[in-house]
């Protein structure tokens, strides 16, 4: 599900002291065969190129936004969103519903005599460029289909930046996979297991109420009771007999209800089901994805991922299912799927 790219090129660090870096006013940078001509000439650090954000963001055609209080960046190419900020070394690439990347430079952004100094392979990559550097002749070749974007669209984005510095240890734990998580595992009736890790510092509502209802023996015996090949497999709501078993509703932990949960909803991502009716009528139910479905990002709370056990998530997905006309429910297995029970480790 995540995708992290680890990029070599690194900036500026925190004191100008501690960072040795040499003025490069030989070096040529050239995007798509044309030269620019930075404000700041380019300067070396630790081996890296380094030029001035605007340079760059509009060489690329990409509209750019400068928060002061935050110092962080926003860039927007049309399609995407980037957030990068003075100090910090990871840099997101989301779309307006989910996180799509995280890039790591070796080194946080840094501001150099009144200009936003940063790598010019980073960032130019994190936008899908193509990036050569030509030794004999000191040329940077860059190579990005232009984008034009209108001027201001970033900055109506500059609220994602407000949250996603006070989130910045959450998201970049989550790109790491060092973050903070709580092991779970499901355990099915005919023995096969779904192990899970879960996110309570980006859906920590969904996760608490998921850990109470596991360590309640809730899900003990429940079932999946919905299944869609290449989809999802939904269960935590029916019993064997399709009695279901109800509980409390919590608040619903996704964008289109205000709450900034950006975990996108790729294969193996636990999320919680709802009604169509209600944004905060979470309570039991919750699926696991056969297939990336970004339609669901943003609209439904995320809050986990499976991390072994995905060929039993397979399996599931591809039982025979029927309808239940007198109980309105289709896409049920033929084969009931027990979940025997779910642990919290």
């Amino acid at each position: 599900m995540r995708k992290l790219s680890l990029m070599l090129a690194s900036i500026m660090t925190v004191t100008m002291a501690l960072v040795p870096t040499v003025q490069a006013s030989d070096i040529t940078v050239k995007v798509n065969g044309e030269e620019i001509h930075p404000e700041m000439a380019p300067i070396i650090v630790e081996e890296r190129t380094l030029v001035p954000l605007r340079a760059v963001s509009e060489a690329l055609g990409c509209d750019v936004s400068w928060d002061a209080d935050t110092k962080g960046i926003t860039l927007c190419d049309g399609s995407n969103l980037y957030f990068t900020w003075i100090d910090k070394d990871h840099a997101f690439k989301t779309s307006a519903t989910a996180l799509e990347d995280t890039t790591v430079m070796d080194v946080p952004p840094t501001i150099m005599n009144d200009y936003t100094m940063v790598p010019l392979r980073a960032i130019s990559e994190m936008f899908g460029a193509t990036v050569n550097w030509d030794g004999g002749t000191s040329t940077v070749t860059i190579d990005y289909t232009k984008k034009n974007v209108e001027e201001g669209l970033a900055k109506k984005f500059e609220t994602y930046e407000k949250v996603l510095n006070q989130k910045y240890d959450a998201y970049k734990g989550y790109a790491d996979g060092t973050g903070n998580v709580v092991n779970a595992e499901i355990q099915l009736e005919d023995g096969g297991n779904i192990e899970l890790e879960l996110y309570p510092d980006i859906a920590p509502k969904t996760v608490a109420n998921f850990v109470k209802l596991a360590n309640e023996k809730f899900y003990n015996g429940l079932v999946f009771h919905r299944v869609i090949k290449d989809f999802m497999i939904q269960g935590g709501g029916y019993d064997t007999d399709m009695t279901q078993h109800e509980t409390d509703t919590i608040t619903g932990e996704f964008l289109q209800n205000g709450s900034f949960n950006m975990i996108p909803h790729e294969r193996g991502v636990i999320s919680m089901a709802r009604t169509a009716m209600s944004m905060d009528s979470a309570s039991s139910q919750f699926f696991i994805m056969h297939r990336d479905s970004p339609s669901l990002n943003g609209q439904y709370a995320a809050f986990g991922k499976v991390t072994s056990g995905m060929e039993y998530v397979d399996k599931i997905a591809e039982t025979e299912t029927h309808s239940l006309t007198d109980m309105g429910m289709d896409d049920v297995p033929v084969q009931t799927q027990i979940i025997k029970t779910i642990i919290i480790k």
